[in-house]
């Protein structure tokens, strides 16, 4: 494709060189325009598969954040449990020691009860910030969900 046309002695170019050469011009055209739909068709493709990613991650996020959540509370629950079984102990064991040897002494019990209830607050602490968390996340996304017939889809 040159773009150099024969001139003819009756006024100007060739046509049939002309038509030619438009033809080519019109066929570069059209496989510019093809190439232009294929790529902005792998743009949408990826991107989509990108929203994909990021929302799966979302959910996989937000699911583990609530499980540990729940392991908090299971946890807590049980220091709980093993609190009073321990108290209950301490009790007993003296009231049998009592009677033979010498009881525990009250600050060892205290220093032990100091260190439970320690434990008992910061758990209680982070689970309640988890929850705080988790609460925040489900109003931001329920912020971010479009209303519907937003995206432009026809119903």
């Amino acid at each position: 494709m040159s773009g150099r046309f024969n001139y003819v002695k009756k006024g100007g170019y060739d046509p049939a060189e002309v038509e030619h050469y438009i033809g080519e011009l019109e066929s570069q055209l059209k496989y510019y325009r093809d190439r232009d739909a294929t790529i902005n068709q792998a743009i949408i493709s990826a991107q989509a598969a990108a929203d994909s990613i990021v929302q799966n991650a979302k959910n996989q996020g937000r699911t583990i954040r609530e499980n540990v959540a729940k392991q908090l509370e299971d946890v807590s629950l049980s220091i709980s449990s093993q609190k009073l079984l321990l108290n209950n102990f301490v009790n007993d064991y003296n009231t049998v020691i009592s009677k033979y040897l010498r009881v525990i002494d009250d600050e060892d019990f205290k220093q032990i009860s100091e260190k439970i209830d320690s434990m008992e607050a910061f758990l209680r602490d982070f689970s309640q910030e988890v929850h705080e968390d988790l609460q925040i996340e489900r109003r931001l996304q329920a912020n971010q969900r479009p209303p519907r017939g937003a995206d432009g889809d026809e119903e």
